[in-house]
């Protein structure tokens, strides 16, 4: 979707945006806005996680460049846990009010923050990752039937996302819609249907915002260029309360109402961490 310039002026999407939006996540399990996020924005974004992932790579380089294998059994995807501060919690970053305002549509007001990351593909990956829903199911294979959307990713990629760099592969229109123990181990396993089904490749601008449901299947490809493509990544629950982010207490003090409120069940009081491997 395209942004109109009163929108991105006043950070206020129209009710038609809004409902747009949040219809096609419903439906197609993912939504684009295009090119939403400042120039200059992106680029302190992009420096602040090229210095984690250069800092990164120099400490757990032997696996990648002695071993020769590359992260995640060649596929050199590779996700980041980042430290909550300055730029990676930027206000345009945990509360966008663009993304904000079509998750309150899809999960009510009282969901949290449960996943403060990153997921970057790295130069030189050797395969595509498996196709796979980020979650499985949340009842076993107890539950046949289709349960509502519970919980939503948030990324943001700090570079333009085209075929030679790594682009996401999705499966969208209704691998987010099935039975919610279709997700489980014993549910159809994804690897053999996904060949016979359309997907396509996730092509956006630097600075855009993708929502997109975490059942829709979907995998990582190669990044055939010589640069790395980040995307920053969190995930919005309106049950889970995972508390795997580190928020020192300062920082929580400083954060807005609505900020504190979706970090509400994390580990506030405690240092942030170092850049880590998933």
């Amino acid at each position: 979707m395209k942004i109109s310039r009163e929108e991105l002026e006043t950070l206020k999407l129209n009710e038609e945006t809004i409902e747009l939006a949040a219809y096609l996540i419903k439906v197609n399990g993912y939504v684009i806005l295009e090119g939403v996020l400042p120039q200059e924005k992106v680029n302190e974004l992009r420096k602040a996680f090229t210095d984690c992932m250069d800092w990164f790579i120099d400490k757990h380089g032997k696996e990648i460049y002695e071993n020769k294998k590359g992260f995640n059994e060649g596929t050199n995807h590779l996700g980041i846990f980042l430290p909550f501060a300055a730029p990676f919690n930027d206000s345009l970053v945990i509360e966008h009010p663009f993304a904000l305002a079509i998750i309150d549509r899809l999960l009510g007001k009282d969901y949290s923050v449960t996943l403060f990351s990153s997921n970057t593909s790295l130069p030189g990956g050797k395969k595509p990752q498996p196709v796979h829903p980020d979650y499985g199911a949340r009842f076993g294979d107890l539950c046949k039937v289709a349960l509502p959307i519970t919980d939503l990713v948030f990324n943001i990629p700090l570079v333009d996302v085209h075929d030679g760099n790594g682009p996401m592969e999705i499966w969208p229109g209704g691998t987010h819609l099935l039975p919610d123990n279709y997700y489980g181990p014993n549910g159809p396993n994804p690897e053999d249907l996904a060949p016979h089904m359309q997907s396509m490749k996730v092509h956006m601008p630097a600075g855009s915002i993708l929502i997109r449901d975490v059942r829709m299947w979907h995998r990582g490809t190669p990044n055939r260029s010589d640069e790395i493509r980040p995307n920053l990544a969190l995930i919005y629950s309106a049950f889970n309360r995972d508390n795997s982010v580190q928020i020192p207490q300062e920082t929580y003090d400083k954060l807005s109402d609505r900020a504190k409120h979706l970090f509400r069940w994390q580990k506030i009081g405690y240092p942030a961490i170092e850049p880590t491997h998933e």
